[in-house]
C-alpha cells in the first residue's frame, strides 16, 4: 500500500492518524477498561465467596460443638441417675468398669465443645451479645458441672453412693437446667447468625452489582467519548468531502460545471487519499473532455463524407443483387422439377419394393406350408409305426392272455376232485355214525367227530360248488373281452392305419404345392430386383441433375446473399456512420455543461 502511494504521488500518513490507528486505539482503550472491570468483579466475587465459606464453616462448627455438648450431657446426666439410683444393680452386673470411663469421655468431648461454643460466638456475635453471654453462662455452669461429676467418677470407684446422690440430685441439678436453657437460646441465636451472614452476603453482593454497574456506566461514556472523536476525526470529514463532491454534481447537472474546482477539505487521515484521488480524477477529466471536444468538429466532417460515399455504394450493390435474385428463381424452377420426378422414382421404386417385401413374405409362407407339410407326413409315418408296433404288442398280450385263461379249467378239474373227496368223507362220517351208534356210550364221542365231518364234507361241496361257478364266469368274460379286443384291432388295422396313409398322402401333395409356390416366387422376385436396379440407376441419374442445379442455384443465392450483406453491411456502416454523428452531437452537448474547461 504504501508502494502504491509513493507511486501516485500521495503523502505517508501515520499509522496513529489513520482510521484503523484510531481504531485500534479506542478498541485497545476498551479492552483495558473491559480487561479492569472484570479484575474487580473477579475479586469481589471471590472475597464474598470467601467470607461466606468462612462463615459457613464457622456456623457448621459451632453447631458441631453444641450438639456433641448436648449429646454428652444427656450421656451424663443419664450414667449419674443410673449411679445414684441403682449402684449396686450396676456394680452387681459389672458394668461399673464401663461406666466411668464413659463419663470421663463425654466430660473430656464437652470441655472441647464448650471452649468452641465460647470462641465462636464471641468470634461471630462480639463480646456483649446474647450468644456470647449464653455461651459464657454455659462455660460458667459447665465448670461447676464438670467438679461435681469429677466426684461421682472418684465415688463411683470407692462405692461412695451418698456423695453420687448428693452430687447428682442436689449439687448438680441447677447447673444441669441452666446448661439446658442456654443451649436452647444458643438454638435461636444460630439461626439469627445465618440470618444475619446471608445478610452480610447479599449486602457485599450489592455492593459488588454498584461497582459493576459503574464500571459499565464509566464503558458507556468512553464508548461514547470515542464514537465522538472517531466522528470529528473521520465522519465530519467524510460528509464534507460529500457535500463538495455534491456541489460539483449539482453545478455539472445545471450546465454550470466547473472542472477546475477541487475538494479542499483539509483532512490528516486516509481520506486524504480519496481527496487527492479526486482532484486528480477531475484533472483527467478536464483534458479528455478538451480532446473531445476539439476532436468532435472533425469527426462530423469526415462522417459526412463517408456517408456519401456509402450511398453511391449502396445503389449499384442493389441493382446487382436484383439481377442474381432472378436468376436463382430460374434455377429455383429446374430443381423443383428435378425434385418431382425423384420423388416419382421414389413412388415407383417404393413400389416395387414393397413387391419384392410381398414375394419374400409368400417365399416365407411357402417355406413354412413346405415345412409343415413334411411335418405332418412325418408324423403320420411315425404314428402309423407307433400304432403297427403297438398292435403286435396287443395281439401278443391278446394271445397270452387267452393262453392264460385255458388255465381256469385246471381249477374246475381241481373243483371235481375236491367234490370226489367231499363225497368220500361224507361216505366215511357215515360209516363212523353207524360204527359209532353200534358202540352205544362208548362211541358217543366219535359219533361227535363223525358229524363234525359230515359237516366239513358238505362245506367244502359247497365251495367247490362256488368255485366252479366263479371259475365258469372269469372264462366267459376272458373270452368276451378277447372277442372286443379282437374286434379293436380289426378296426385298428382297416381304418386307422388307412388313415394315417391318408395323411402322409396329403403330406406329400402340400410339399409338392409349395415347392411350385416357392418357385413361382422366385421368378417374381428376380424381376422386381431388375425393375429396382433400373429404377435406382435413374433415380442417381436425377439426383446428379437435381444436385447439379441445386449447387447451381447455392452458389447464385450465395452471391444474391453476400450481396445483400454487402448492402447491409453498407447500410449498418451508414447507421454507424448516423450513430457517430448522433454521439457527436451528444458529446459536443455534453461539452457545453461545462462553462470552464
Amino acid at each position: 500500500m504504501a508502494n502504491s502511494e509513493n507511486n501516485s504521488g500521495f503523502e505517508k500518513i501515520p499509522f496513529i492518524k489513520t482510521v484503523a490507528g484510531m481504531s485500534l486505539m479506542t478498541y485497545l482503550a476498551l479492552l483495558i477498561l473491559f480487561a479492569l472491570s472484570i479484575a474487580v468483579v473477579v475479586t469481589e466475587m471471590m472475597n464474598i465467596t470467601k467470607n461466606s465459606i468462612a462463615q459457613a464453616e464457622q456456623v457448621q462448627g459451632v453447631m458441631n460443638d453444641m450438639r456433641v455438648f448436648e449429646v454428652d450431657m444427656r450421656i451424663v446426666d443419664n450414667d449419674g441417675f443410673a449411679l445414684a439410683s441403682s449402684y449396686e444393680t450396676i456394680k452387681g452386673l459389672g458394668q461399673i468398669e464401663t461406666k466411668v470411663p464413659e463419663l470421663q469421655n463425654c466430660l473430656a468431648e464437652m470441655d472441647e465443645a464448650s471452649a468452641g461454643i465460647t470462641s465462636t460466638f464471641t468470634e461471630l456475635t462480639g463480646a456483649d451479645s446474647t450468644a456470647s453471654k449464653a455461651a459464657a453462662v454455659i462455660a460458667e455452669n459447665y465448670a461447676t458441672y464438670k467438679t461435681g461429676y469429677e466426684k461421682v467418677v472418684t465415688a463411683a470407684q470407692t462405692g461412695d453412693v451418698d456423695t453420687i446422690i448428693q452430687v447428682v440430685y442436689v449439687e448438680c441439678a441447677n447447673q444441669l437446667t441452666t446448661m439446658k436453657e442456654q443451649l436452647e437460646i444458643l438454638d435461636k441465636e444460630i439461626d439469627a447468625v445465618q440470618q444475619q451472614s446471608s445478610e452480610a452476603v447479599y449486602a457485599k453482593a450489592m455492593r459488588a452489582i454498584g461497582v459493576v454497574n459503574s464500571i459499565m456506566a464509566v464503558y458507556i461514556i468512553c464508548i461514547i467519548a470515542f464514537c465522538f472523536f472517531n466522528y470529528r476525526k473521520v465522519g465530519r470529514k467524510v460528509n464534507l468531502i460529500a457535500d463538495e463532491i455534491n456541489d460539483i454534481i449539482t453545478n455539472i447537472n445545471n450546465h454550470q460545471g466547473d472542472l477546475t474546482v477541487r475538494l479542499e477539505t483539509k483532512t490528516s487521515s486516509e481520506l486524504v487519499h480519496i481527496k487527492q484521488g479526486f482532484n486528480h480524477f477531475m484533472e483527467t477529466l478536464q483534458n479528455i473532455l478538451r480532446e473531445v471536444k476539439n476532436g468532435t468538429v472533425t469527426l462530423t466532417e469526415s462522417s459526412e463524407s463517408m456517408t456519401n460515399q456509402i450511398v453511391l455504394a449502396n445503389d449499384n450493390i442493389t441493382n446487382t443483387s436484383a439481377a442474381l435474385e432472378e436468376l436463382a428463381a430460374s434455377m429455383q424452377n429446374v430443381s423443383d422439377t428435378s425434385k418431382v420426378m425423384n420423388e416419382k422414382l421414389d413412388n415407383v421404386k417404393e413400389a416395387t419394393d414393397n413387391i419384392n417385401f410381398g414375394v419374400e413374405d409368400g417365399t416365407a409362407k411357402a417355406e413354412e406350408i413346405r415345412a409343415e407339410a413334411i411335418e405332418i407326413k412325418d408324423g403320420a409315418l411315425h404314428k402309423k409305426e407307433n400304432t403297427g408296433a403297438k398292435m403286435e404288442n396287443l395281439s401278443g398280450v391278446l394271445e397270452q392272455s387267452v393262453k392264460d385263461s385255458e388255465k381256469v379249467k385246471q381249477i374246475n378239474e381241481l373243483t371235481n376232485v375236491i367234490l370226489d373227496i367231499a363225497s368220500q368223507t361224507n361216505l366215511l362220517a357215515l360209516n363212523a355214525s353207524i360204527e359209532a351208534a353200534r358202540a352205544g356210550e362208548a362211541g358217543r364221542g366219535f359219533s361227535v367227530v363223525a358229524e363234525e365231518i359230515s359237516s366239513l364234507a358238505d362245506n367244502s361241496r359247497q365251495t367247490a360248488a362256488n368255485i366252479q361257478d366263479i371259475s365258469n364266469e372269469v372264462t366267459q368274460a376272458v373270452t368276451t373281452l378277447a372277442d372286443n379286443a379282437m374286434q379293436v384291432l380289426d378296426f385298428i388295422n382297416t381304418t386307422v392305419l388307412s388313415d394315417y396313409d391318408a395323411f402322409v398322402e396329403t403330406g406329400e401333395k402340400y410339399e409338392e404345392t409349395a415347392k411350385l409356390i416357392n418357385e413361382m416366387l422366385d421368378g417374381i422376385a428376380d424381376q422386381t430386383q431388375n425393375l429396382n436396379a433400373i429404377m435406382e440407376e435413374m433415380s442417381d441419374s436425377v439426383s446428379s441433375i437435381s444436385q447439379s442445379v441445386n449447387e447451381a442455384s447455392d452458389a447464385i443465392n450465395q452471391s444474391a446473399e453476400n450481396s445483400q450483406d454487402i448492402v447491409d453491411e453498407i447500410s449498418g456502416i451508414s447507421s454507424a456512420m448516423d450513430t457517430n454523428n448522433d454521439v457527436t452531437e451528444k458529446l459536443s452537448e455534453s461539452t457545453r455543461q461545462f462553462i470552464n474547461i
